[in-house]
């Protein structure tokens, strides 16, 4: 074999060789980028998925506050005043009792229940958190639940807080009141601290000096329904961009710190 030709079959060789890697590479960068896409295809997908659950969620939570608000209206407004209609009358007929005195009992228990039906409209829609905002809110409700349930409940507010959109807080206002209803109900506690503290995001802490409790098996529980506001507190949560921490380390009573972004902040 001749020179030349030995050194065309090695160009042959040589180009076949480029030829079979530049495919090879050309395979090799379709692979990468056909995984890349289905990846972003992925990603794109489970966002909208996201999205879909959010709304969804979203919007079963504007469901019960709509029908919380007009369950507070019924009861203000109907059930409320034909009970204050009912005391006039009661009132009216005892004047021309030989003995008024006879129905003071049948008027003390109405009052009771008249007062019980307002509080109950309370918690349904707090109106003073649409009127004054969350802090007056939170300290009404602080000061109504100490008075119903005879535990020491303190509010103290840490910073400056800036106020955020009425749904927010409302959302706020829900964790913080289902969070004190656990301490009252399933803690044991004899003293209670909610503490607001606005820093870079805002943290609402809810601590008490009860048994504590299991947050894991709480949520958990699908039978008791002892899980269902714990479950409602995570989803008012993740609406709000945060995030709650139970304190697992505690030996004593519960904390438990909600973490939200205000703003355009992002929590830290």
């Amino acid at each position: 074999m001749d020179q030349p030709q030995s050194v065309q079959i090695y160009l042959i060789i040589a180009i076949g060789i480029v030829t079979m890697l530049v495919m090879a590479g050309a395979i090799i960068i379709f692979v990468v980028f056909y995984q890349k896409k289905m990846i972003q295809e992925q990603m794109k997908r489970q966002a909208l998925e996201f999205e879909y659950q959010q709304k969804m969620l979203e919007a079963e939570l504007q469901s019960q506050e709509s029908e919380r608000r007009r369950l507070a209206a019924d009861l203000h407004d109907s059930i409320g005043g034909m009970l204050s209609t009912i005391r006039v009358g009661i009132t009216t007929i005892a004047k021309k009792l030989p003995e008024p005195g006879q129905v003071d009992q049948t008027k003390q228990m109405l009052d009771d229940t008249i007062s019980s039906v307002r509080r109950i409209s309370r918690d349904l829609m707090p109106s003073t958190l649409e009127k004054f905002g969350l802090l007056n809110a939170l300290t009404e409700l602080c000061e109504r639940f100490q008075a119903t349930s005879g535990i020491v409940i303190h509010f103290t507010e840490e910073g400056s807080y800036q106020t955020m959109d009425k749904n927010r807080e409302l959302m706020v206002f829900r964790i913080v009141q289902e969070l004190i209803n656990n301490a009252i109900k399933h803690a044991q506690a004899s003293e209670i601290n909610v503490t607001l503290s606005y820093q870079n995001n805002l943290a609402i802490i809810v601590e008490d000096n009860g048994i504590g409790f299991d947050a894991e098996a709480f949520i958990n529980d699908k039978t008791g329904g002892k899980g269902l506001g714990l479950f409602n507190i995570e989803n008012r949560a993740r609406l709000l961009s945060g995030r709650v921490e139970y304190d697992k380390e505690r030996r004593k009573g519960s904390k438990t710190v909600l973490t939200i972004p205000v703003g355009n902040e992002t929590i830290v």
